[in-house]
């Protein structure tokens, strides 16, 4: 098994990835995949990003960020 080292909304492209954004003040989540980021965003460096996140509900500028993969098919 190998270890898929997720950087950028490139590399969640490539791995079929997507983010799960979550506040941390008011627990609104989000996910969303490595298009939707290439296209909304001038990062594609996932932790330039994470800075210029914020939430949408309460505005709070402190999101926990989690990779989701899918199971790979064999």
């Amino acid at each position: 098994m190998s270890t898929k080292h997720i950087r950028t909304a490139a590399d969640l492209v490539r791995f079929k990835a997507w983010l799960k954004i979550t506040c941390t003040k008011c627990g609104n989540s989000r996910t969303v995949d490595g298009y939707a980021i290439l296209r909304a965003s001038e990062h594609s460096d996932l932790r330039k990003l994470h800075t210029k996140l914020k939430c949408s509900l309460c505005g709070a500028k402190d999101p926990k960020v989690a990779t989701i993969v899918p199971p790979s098919r064999n």
